[in-house]
């Protein structure tokens, strides 16, 4: 096995595109390689799948639109949770909010992320091959092998009827019996939290969600944007589980 230094082990490159012994890495990721960090024939790069693989391979030639890596070694993460972590948002006005989210929750943690339009939504669609990118980006950037599942923007009437999660919440400044998740979620669980738009949730929506079994919670004594509180509630579900 090739010895990396720390500079090569603290870079990684993505692909899905294994196959047996080889690699291939998609254009944006060769050209980044041979361009940018200026690799060549006989290096040693490190990649990851996004399911949980890390690959040692060897470049053999410099082609940046057939870039078939040999696999010198491979090795299975250790860092596999024993519970899940779904993070429903409802998409801020801004996009680029939306991308910091997305950042922030890979680099803290989290297997799903789903995005709802609500009666209130302040935006309706989102750029979802940049979200897939800043995601991707945030995996590398971490150090991490499990790329999230990234879902389409469904309406909120639809996420409710097919969210599979054992534990629901749903997180709104509505008053009414809130307790707080920091004290109502279970560790080692297949959990979602669903996180409104700045308007927050209808009362009708927040009255469909308990229909579904959402349990209503509280994120602590604080009135944060959509974004932040999508990161909170990441935060405490990794905090619960990590204890």
């Amino acid at each position: 096995m090739v010895n990396l230094q720390r500079k090569e082990l603290d870079q990684l490159f993505y692909s899905q595109e294994v196959h047996n012994d080889k690699i291939l890495l998609p254009e944006d990721e060769a050209r980044h390689c041979f361009r940018v960090l200026r690799k060549r024939s006989g290096d040693t790069i490190r990649a990851v799948d996004g399911k949980g693989t890390y690959y040692q391979a060897l470049i053999e030639k410099e082609e940046i639109h057939d870039c078939q890596l040999k696999i010198t070694d491979r090795k299975k993460s250790r860092s596999q949770k024993n519970y899940y972590i779904n993070i429903a948002i409802a998409p801020p006005k801004k996009h680029s909010r939306l991308e910091w989210f997305v950042e922030k929750a890979v680099e803290i943690g989290v297997q799903e992320i789903s995005f709802t339009i609500t009666e209130d939504s302040e935006r309706k669609n989102i750029k979802r091959n940049r979200i897939q990118k800043t995601a991707v980006s945030s995996m590398k950037q971490s150090l991490k092998a499990h790329l999230p599942k990234i879902n389409k923007t469904v309406s909120i009437k639809d996420f409710l009827s097919h969210c599979t999660n054992k534990e629901k919440y749903i997180g709104h400044l509505n008053d009414g019996n809130r307790s707080l998740l920091v004290h109502t979620a279970a560790p080692k669980q297949k959990c979602c939290v669903l996180i409104g738009p700045e308007g927050d949730f209808t009362s009708d929506e927040i009255k469909e969600s308990q229909d579904y079994r959402f349990q209503p919670v509280s994120l602590g004594d604080v009135r944060p944007r959509t974004e932040t509180a999508g990161i909170v509630a990441c935060h405490i579900l990794n905090i619960i589980n990590e204890k």
